[in-house]
């Protein structure tokens, strides 16, 4: 080996200590903690799996009920897998709006066969013809606003499926 190779190796390897130091200094001084540290925290903080999966569930469940309720009603027919039925068809003879406002989300509980949420609030205002023909607008309310349904979980993602 002749001297030039010698050197040109020992700078490498001292380029590599210099960098590899400097890379330690900068991951101490911004904050990051370090891998041993971030799996020392998740170790010791280990979720209860069911308490994880019941506040998943109900998350995507609201989420679902404040895409029905926003959705828009097309001749007079409400969105389907929401748990809504409204009994106008005594007083109308055709629907032309109807909006949702949600004074309380039905709380859901996990079954063996899948999930249940009840307590919820809903109040619909329907406007449309009535079966006189003149215009009417009747507002309808439900304290048991009530909706079944199976649960999925794939790779930590919750999917409900409304009946």
């Amino acid at each position: 080996m002749n001297r030039r190779l010698a050197w040109t190796i020992g700078g490498g390897i001292a380029a590599l200590l210099a960098v590899g130091a400097a890379v330690l200094l900068w991951q101490a001084s911004s904050g990051i903690p370090s891998p041993q540290a971030t799996a020392t925290v998740m170790s010791s903080t280990t979720p209860d799996p069911d308490i994880d999966l019941q506040v998943l569930a109900q998350q995507s469940l609201d989420e679902h009920l404040e895409d029905c309720t926003s959705a828009g009603v097309a001749e007079g027919a409400v969105p389907d897998e929401c748990g809504i039925r409204i009994p106008w068809g005594t007083e109308f003879a055709s629907v032309d709006d109807v909006r949702f406002r949600i004074e309380q989300l039905p709380v859901l509980t996990l079954t063996e066969d899948g999930f249940i949420a009840e307590g919820g609030i809903l109040v619909a205002t329907v406007s449309g013809t009535g079966q006189d023909r003149g215009p009417r607008t009747e507002t309808y309310r439900t304290e048991s606003w009530t909706l079944r349904g199976d649960v999925t979980v794939e790779d930590g993602d919750v999917d409900l499926d409304v009946w």
